[in-house]
C-alpha cells in the first residue's frame, strides 16, 4: 500500500530529521493536557507492565529501571516519570520547543528523576542500556523506519521491553490520500511549506462537497484548532504499518512481537482488543487455533479501519525471558489470585496563566471499571482464590476471547483494577 503513503519528502533521514524538527517546533505536539496526575502506589506502573506481558509473579523491571521515551514531544517524558517514580527517565526529542514545553511543565510540578535531550533516534549510539523504551507516534515519521527501529532495538537491555506504536494502514488511508491530493494542488513542491499547506489545506476541508468517505471524514476538520489539524493532515512524511508489515520490520532488527497495549486511545473507543468472536464455532476454532501473530493479522484484515491501534509490546529475540503466547497468558490469569488495586492518585491541574498546581487534588484510584463484565467480576472477587473462582460463582464460562477481555478491563496497565499476588 505504499502507493497512498505520505511520502514525497522521505529522501534520507538527515533531511526528514530536519523537517520534523521544523514541523514539531511549530505545532508543539501534544498540546498541553488540561492535568497530569501521580499514583502513590508507587510499584504500580512496573507491576502492571509485567502483567501487560504476562508476568504475574516476576518482576520485569529493576526498581530503578532506566527508560527512554524516544520522541517524547511535549509531555510523555514527564508523563513517563510520574508513573514510574522510582525509574530514570530520559526524554529525545528533535523539537528543541517541545523540550521546553516539557522542561517547564515538569519545573512546575517539581519531578525530578527524568532528564531531556535534543537528539535525533536516527544518530544517538545507546547500545545495551534501557530497560524500557517508549516510542509511539515517532518512526512512521522517518524516511526510512526501520533504522530508528534498530537503534531502539539496540538501546535495550537484553531483558529489556519496547513499547512501540506505529500508524495502522487502515487507519490512514483517507489521511493520506488528502495529504497527497494536497501535495498536488499546491504544485508538488520539493520542500514543504506549513503557513502555506494551512491555508490551502483549511481552505480545501471547508469547500469540499462531495457525498464520499473522504467528506465524512473531513466533517470535523474545520472546528480543530491549527496544531491539531496540522498534525492529523500536514505531518511532512507518514508511512503506515499492517500486523504482517510490522512484524516483519520488528524481526529485521532482533526484535519479537510480545502482545498488544491496552493503549489510552484504542481503551477510549473500545477497539484495544485484537481477537475476534465469530458466529462460525467451525470457522472460530480455525480462527483460534493461529499462531498469535497471524490470529492478529486476520483481525486487522477484517475489521480494516476499525481494527485496534498498531500498539505492542516487543522484546530482543535473544531475551533471556521466554515469549509468553496469548493463550498462556489467559490461562495463567484464570488460575492467578489477585487482590484489588486501592490507592489514590494526585492530580495537578492546568492554571489559566499557565503551568500546574502545586498543590494536587487528590482522588481515590482506580475509579468504576469500564464494561459491564468488568465490574461485575470486580465487585465479586474472591481476594482468597483464583479468579476462575469468581468466574464460576457468577457462572461465567471462561473462554478464551472473555478471558482476553477481562485482562484488558481488569488487569493491565491501562486498567489497573486487580494486582496478582
Amino acid at each position: 500500500m505504499t502507493e497512498i503513503q505520505n511520502l514525497h519528502f522521505a529522501t534520507d533521514q538527515s533531511t526528514v530529521d530536519a523537517l520534523n524538527s521544523e514541523f514539531y517546533g511549530k505545532i508543539q505536539f501534544p498540546w498541553p493536557p488540561q492535568y497530569f496526575e501521580r499514583v502513590q502506589q508507587t510499584d504500580l506502573a512496573p507491576r502492571m507492565l509485567a502483567q501487560d506481558i504476562g508476568y504475574w509473579h516476576q518482576e520485569v523491571l529493576p526498581q530503578e529501571a532506566r527508560i527512554w521515551v524516544a520522541g517524547c514531544g511535549t509531555n510523555q517524558a514527564l508523563f513517563t516519570a510520574l508513573r514510574f517514580q522510582h525509574g530514570q527517565v530520559l526524554g529525545s526529542d528533535l523539537s528543541a520547543e517541545s523540550l521546553a514545553v516539557c522542561k517547564a511543565n515538569a519545573g512546575s510540578l517539581g519531578v525530578e528523576n527524568f532528564e531531556l535531550r535534543r537528539e535525533s533516534i536516527n544518530q544517538v549510539s545507546y547500545e545495551g542500556l534501557f530497560d524500557h523504551v517508549i516510542c509511539t507516534g515517532v518512526i512512521h515519521h522517518n524516511a526510512d523506519p526501520l533504522e530508528p527501529l534498530l537503534r531502539l532495538a539496540r538501546a535495550l537491555k537484553p531483558g529489556g521491553v519496547l513499547e512501540l506504536m506505529v500508524y495502522n494502514q487502515f487507519h490512514r488511508i483517507l489521511t493520506s490520500a488528502f495529504q497527497n491530493a494536497l501535495w498536488i494542488l499546491l504544485g508538488k513542491p520539493g520542500q514543504p511549506n506549513l503557513t502555506r499547506e494551512l491555508n490551502i489545506g483549511r481552505r480545501l476541508v471547508e469547500t469540499f462537497r462531495e457525498d464520499s468517505l473522504m467528506s465524512q471524514f473531513l466533517a470535523s476538520t474545520p472546528k480543530m484548532p491549527d496544531t491539531a489539524f496540522a498534525d492529523l493532515l500536514l505531518q511532512p512524511v507518514e508511512h503506515s504499518f499492517s500486523v504482517e508489515s510490522l512484524e516483519k520490520a520488528a524481526r529485521r532488527c532482533g526484535l519479537e512481537m510480545l502482545t498488544f497495549c491496552n493503549g489510552q486511545y484504542s481503551r477510549t473507543k473500545n477497539e484495544a482488543d485484537w481477537n475476534l468472536e465469530l458466529a462460525d464455532p467451525g470457522l472460530q476454532e480455525l480462527y483460534d487455533a493461529l499462531p498469535d501473530t497471524e490470529r492478529w493479522q486476520v483481525t486487522n484484515l477484517l475489521k480494516a479501519e476499525s481494527s485496534p491501534m498498531l500498539w505492542f509490546y516487543f522484546q530482543r529475540v535473544d531475551s533471556p525471558r521466554p515469549r509468553k503466547p496469548e493463550r498462556q497468558i489467559c490461562d495463567e490469569f484464570l488460575k492467578t489470585r489477585f487482590i484489588r488495586v486501592k490507592t489514590q492518585k494526585e492530580i495537578y491541574m492546568r492554571e489559566p496563566e499557565g503551568g500546574y498546581s502545586k498543590q494536587p487534588l487528590i482522588s481515590p484510584f482506580p475509579r468504576e471499571t469500564g464494561s459491564p463484565l468488568a465490574r461485575s467480576v470486580y465487585s465479586a472477587l474472591d481476594e482468597g482464590a483464583p479468579l476462575q473462582a469468581t468466574l464460576a460463582k457468577l457462572g461465567i464460562e471462561p473462554s478464551f476471547s472473555k478471558l482476553s477481555l477481562l485482562r484488558l478491563g481488569l488487569a493491565t496497565s491501562g486498567c489497573p483494577f486487580l494486582q496478582a499476588v
